[in-house]
């Protein structure tokens, strides 16, 4: 049982080291800015590439102080008719953590987590690098968080480097 179990993880990290990784940066604006990354494998599972995605984005405004972090998995697929582009959907998990400083009062804290959903367009410009357009958005409980209703949303510019 060992050696089929050690055989088959040598086998998927042999297919993983031989597989064309990316990594791709970007800029997180609306309520809050921030930056973020993917991290992903090309040409996995029929997909033009799977990848792991890493944001954090902060707002300072007055007495409040709002970061949100998000963990998403996702997948990139090659439009097929033109080929101009390439769409990318993500999903996974957001935190969220705020502080309220009342003056003369104590600080409140609040800390929530919710689903988090993105999507994007990559356009190939026949360039080593591609460029993405995305929009995000990650959705709290309103009454856990000090944002105007429970949504959270960003719209995101990146590069997708091949490593």
């Amino acid at each position: 049982m060992i050696k089929k179990l050690l055989c088959a993880a040598t086998l998927f990290t042999s297919s993983f080291a031989a597989a064309d990784v990316h990594f791709s940066p970007d800029l997180k604006m609306g309520l809050q800015w921030g930056i973020g990354a993917q991290l992903g494998v090309q040409d996995v599972m029929g997909f033009e590439a799977v990848y792991g995605s890493f944001g954090i984005s902060d707002s300072h405004w007055f007495s409040d102080k709002e970061s949100i972090k998000h963990y998403r998995v996702g997948v990139q697929y090659e439009e097929k008719k033109y080929q101009a582009y390439s769409v990318q959907m993500e999903a996974g998990l957001a935190e969220y953590k705020g502080s309220r400083n009342y003056y003369g009062r104590d600080r409140e804290d609040l800390k929530a987590y919710g689903p988090s959903v993105a999507a994007a367009l990559v356009f190939d410009y026949n360039l080593p690098i591609k460029i993405r357009y995305g929009l995000e958005l990650n959705y709290f409980r309103h009454q856990e968080t000090y944002l105007p209703s429970g949504l959270s949303p960003q719209i995101n510019v990146g590069v997708i480097l091949p490593l």
